[in-house]
C-alpha cells in the first residue's frame, strides 16, 4: 500500500465516533439541565415522581450547576498540555476549549476525574496519593485563562457532543454524546452518564452512555449504582483507608423533626463523604439533604418526618464506594407521647414546633 494511502486510511479512522484503539481520556457525565428546570423535573420541593433528585455536589439547585462535563483518565502518567476539547452543540462546533502549559496537566494519574465548568472555580489541590483524584477547572466568562481557555461554552440537551484531540490535533476519543450513543432522549431535566466501571474499552459509541434523572455526582464516581474505579487506581489506593461510623449506631429513639449529629471517625479518607440514611434496615438507601460537603467527621441530620424503627445511617467515600460504614443496629423514630403538634418534643405547642414543621417540608 503506497504511504498516502496509509495517511488517507489513518486520517478517516482518526475522524470516526469512537476509536479503533484504548482511548487515553473518556467522557464520563454531563449536564444537560436546562437553566430554569431542575434534575428530574418538578421544583425545588419535589421533582416529578416526587423524591428529591440532585446532585452530590451541588445539591437540588436550578440548572444542576449551569454548563459542565466530566472526563476520566484511562492512561497513567498522562501529560495532556495543549490537548483540545471540541464542543459541540446542535450538532455543530460551539468551541474549542484548549488546555494550558500549566504542570498540572504534566502527568495524571489513570483514574483521575476532570472536569470543566463555567460557574465553578478552579480547584488543582491535586493529590492522588492523598486520595485527591479530581481536578476542576473553570472556563467561561469568569475563568482566568490558567489552565484552560477562558471562553463561555455550552452544555445543552440539544444532541450535545465532545471530542478529545491531543497537542498533535488527533483525536483520543469521541465525538461522544446524544447523537452517538444513546442517538436521541437525552432531556432537559436529565443528565448523559456513563453506566458502566470506566477502563479503556470504553467506546464514544458505547450502548453504556445513558441519561439519567435521579442523580448526578459532579467531580465523583457516578452513582449509577456505584462506579468502581478501583481497577483504575490499583497502586494508588491507601491500604488503610475506613470509615467508621460513631453515631446514631443502633437501639436509640429520635423523634421526627430532630436535629441529630451523625458522627463518623475516618482513616485515610481526605476526600468528601456522602452522608445516606435508611428507613428499612439498609435496603433502601438516601443521600441526606442538603449533601454532606467535605469530611468533617459530623453532620446536623435533619429527622425526617417518618415512623420507622429499622433507621440506620452510611457514610461512605464519594470516590471510593467500597470504602463504608453504616450504623451497627437500626434505630428508631418514632413520635415522642406529648401534645399533639409537639414537634420538638419540649413539652409545648408553640411556634417552635411550627419552624420544625416548615424546615422539613422546605426539604
Amino acid at each position: 500500500m503506497c504511504r498516502t494511502r496509509v495517511l488517507g486510511t489513518l486520517l478517516v479512522l482518526s475522524l470516526l465516533p469512537g476509536t479503533l484503539w484504548a482511548a487515553d481520556v473518556i467522557l464520563n457525565e454531563y449536564n444537560a439541565v436546562g437553566g430554569t428546570d431542575f434534575l428530574g423535573g418538578g421544583d425545588s420541593s419535589a421533582d416529578d415522581a416526587g423524591g428529591r433528585a440532585s446532585d452530590g455536589f451541588f445539591g437540588r439547585i436550578p440548572g444542576n450547576g449551569g454548563d459542565w462535563f466530566e472526563l476520566v483518565v484511562i492512561k497513567d502518567h498522562l501529560d495532556m498540555r495543549g490537548w483540545q476539547l471540541d464542543v459541540f452543540d446542535s450538532g455543530k462546533l460551539d468551541k474549542t476549549l484548549t488546555l494550558t502549559s500549566n504542570p498540572i496537566w504534566s502527568d495524571l494519574r489513570k483514574g483521575t476525574i476532570l472536569t470543566v465548568a463555567e460557574d465553578v472555580p478552579s480547584d488543582i489541590s491535586y493529590d492522588p496519593a492523598a486520595g485527591d483524584w479530581w481536578i476542576n477547572v473553570q472556563s467561561g466568562k469568569n475563568g482566568d485563562g490558567k489552565y484552560i481557555t477562558a471562553a463561555a461554552f455550552a452544555v445543552s440537551s440539544n444532541t450535545w457532543q465532545l471530542r478529545i484531540r491531543n497537542v498533535a490535533g488527533t483525536t483520543v476519543f469521541g465525538p461522544a454524546g446524544e447523537g452517538i450513543s444513546p442517538r436521541s432522549g437525552i432531556g432537559s431535566a436529565e443528565i448523559f452518564l456513563l453506566k458502566a466501571d470506566p477502563d479503556a474499552t470504553i467506546e464514544a459509541n458505547s450502548t453504556d452512555y445513558d441519561s439519567s434523572r435521579r442523580f448526578s455526582t459532579f467531580g465523583a464516581p457516578n452513582r449509577w449504582g456505584a462506579q468502581d474505579f478501583n481497577d483504575l487506581r490499583p497502586a494508588l489506593t491507601p491500604k488503610t483507608a475506613s470509615l467508621t461510623v460513631l453515631g446514631p449506631n443502633g437501639g436509640e429513639t429520635f423523634a421526627p423533626g430532630d436535629i441529630v449529629t451523625i458522627r463518623w471517625q475516618s482513616e485515610g479518607v481526605p476526600e468528601t463523604v456522602l452522608v445516606e440514611f435508611s428507613l428499612d434496615d439498609g435496603i433502601f438507601w438516601w443521600p441526606v439533604f442538603p449533601p454532606n460537603v467535605g469530611n468533617t467527621g459530623q453532620y446536623k441530620w435533619q429527622v425526617p418526618l417518618v415512623d420507622s424503627d429499622g433507621m440506620q445511617v452510611r457514610v461512605s467515600s464519594v470516590n471510593r464506594p467500597k470504602v463504608y460504614d453504616t450504623s451497627d443496629a437500626s434505630f428508631a423514630v418514632t413520635q415522642r407521647v406529648g401534645a399533639v403538634g409537639d414537634l420538638n418534643s419540649d413539652g409545648i405547642v408553640n411556634f417552635f414546633d411550627f419552624a420544625v414543621m416548615a424546615s422539613a417540608w422546605a426539604q
